[in-house]
């Protein structure tokens, strides 16, 4: 059973976070480096998308919430549940390189069913639940 004090838990209980706690909480994360699509992004890469509004690119708004379940998977969540979606998600990503850090692209419509599983996740509507 993880406990928490003073600070915040730093995941690894089998639970799930949002993209808002994984970008406010850098040093709760399982690895520097995250792979997204066929690229290998640092974490600092991954904050500035974090950060990045999707403003109508599908492209965002889809790697926020793969981030999240990356992050969560890593920290120990179960990703029975959203494991395909994960797979999807790089296999549609592919080398597209995410802004700020690229310029690439997709529409809403191509990743909207992708982007609302893995939120779905992270949120704790499937899988494991949300951390508390």
């Amino acid at each position: 059973m993880v406990q928490c004090s003073t600070s915040p838990c730093a995941g690894g209980s089998g639970c799930t976070y949002t993209q808002g706690y994984w970008k406010n909480h850098p040093n709760a994360w399982p690895a520097q480096n995250v792979i997204r699509g066929t690229i290998n992004y640092t974490q600092a890469q991954l904050i500035q998308i974090l950060n990045q509004p999707a403003s109508g690119n599908g492209l965002v708004s889809l790697a926020h919430q793969l981030i999240a379940a990356k992050l969560d998977i890593g920290t120990g969540a179960d990703a029975s549940a959203v494991q395909s979606a994960v797979n999807s998600a790089d296999i549609l990503i592919g080398t597209l390189i995410v802004p700020p850090v690229g310029n690439g692209l997709l529409s809403p419509g191509v990743t909207s069913t992708l982007t609302n599983q893995l939120e779905n996740y992270d949120m704790g509507v499937t899988g494991p639940g949300h951390c508390p």
